[in-house]
């Protein structure tokens, strides 16, 4: 696993399909396009031209929309002008929590496995004769 968590987003396959569930296939790929901009460079601000730009919708009214449809479903906020995503946050906290504790547990085993301990029988350098 790459240790930079902004390279890859989980998605939860049954969650998302229940959140996109009345929405049209423009919306669900603008919905896409939004959170992985979210992910990699966090709050978005709250401006229609941002919006399309990074949805790729080419009416600021449909970015309107979608926005309020994403609030609605809860996939989004907004706090002091910025798009917020309490949802993705959470997610990438628990993915950071993950890699951490898989690195730990891989250190762990490297330890185990490969540590010297004085108890251990040390390997000759030099070949016994045997005749």
């Amino acid at each position: 696993m790459h240790k930079d968590i902004s390279i890859w987003m989980p998605l939860y396959i049954g969650d998302l399909q229940a959140k996109f569930a009345r929405m049209t296939a423009e919306q669900i790929g603008a919905t896409l396009l939004l959170m992985m901009d979210f992910w990699k460079n966090g709050a978005i601000p709250q401006d229609l031209a941002t919006l399309c730009s990074i949805t790729k919708l080419p009416q600021q009214a449909k970015a309107k929309t979608l926005l309020n449809t994403l609030m609605t479903l809860e996939l989004f906020e907004i706090e002091s002008e910025k798009i917020h995503s309490n949802f993705l946050t959470n997610l990438k906290s628990q993915a950071l929590q993950n890699q951490q504790m898989k690195s730990e547990k891989a250190k762990n085993a490297a330890q185990a496995r490969w540590g010297k301990s004085a108890s251990n029988a040390q390997a000759s350098t030099k070949q016994s004769k045997i005749n």
